[in-house]
């Protein structure tokens, strides 16, 4: 009988033990379970960064709003070096004038997008893409009145392609974007049709 009751109190003893000393290996499995997975955790950083970029953009700005100002912005890049290579290389007095022109009211116009830009968070490019990048090689590769030929060619078809834009975006809803559309449309539209007078 003695032996009987000493065998059920180390039963209870050892249950007891068994209860107070929780393998660590089984701790550390519910201290995971209790942070979200791998996945989750990922998909709440994923959705906090773009949270973040959303604040500093500023969801306000709409696509034809940053689609807008980016591709104005290569565009003047663009006019101002025509501009420059004009005044050296074109052989009339009118077109040299035209280029001189581009240089001043290009570089004023790419100032005022680049203040827009700023305002709204937006990244304008620095320099020219690789297809305006090729036309203004294949420009600098002529001479004389091929150049000539050539510039003029090359402003048509910017300033029709600028005109279009100008007018899209002076109806849009943006109120930077309408008034700074709204005051350079007559410059855009004036150079198209100087260049033209010079064919």
């Amino acid at each position: 009988m003695k032996n009987l009751i000493i065998l059920i109190n180390i039963i209870i003893i050892i249950g007891m033990a068994s209860i107070f000393t929780q393998p660590e290996s089984l701790k550390t499995e519910e201290t995971k379970s209790d942070e979200p997975s791998g996945d989750l955790k990922h998909s709440v950083r994923s959705d906090f960064a773009v949270q973040s970029r959303h604040s500093e953009t500023g969801s306000s700005v709409d696509e034809f709003v940053t689609d807008f100002l980016i591709e104005m912005a290569e565009a003047r890049l663009m006019d101002l070096e025509e501009g420059k290579i004009a005044q050296q290389r074109s052989t009339t007095k009118e077109l040299k004038a035209y280029g001189t022109l581009m240089v001043k009211e290009q570089s004023e116009m790419l100032e005022a997008l680049k203040k827009i830009a700023a305002d709204k968070g937006i990244l304008l490019p620095a320099q020219l893409g690789p297809d305006k990048a090729d036309g203004l090689r294949d420009l600098r590769e002529v001479h004389g009145k091929s150049f000539d030929k050539k510039f003029i060619k090359m402003m048509i078809i910017d300033h029709k392609r600028d005109a279009k834009k100008f007018e899209l975006a002076t109806r849009s809803n943006d109120a930077d974007i309408q008034v700074f559309a709204t005051r350079y449309l007559p410059y855009v539209q004036s150079h198209l049709e100087r260049i033209k007078s010079l064919k």
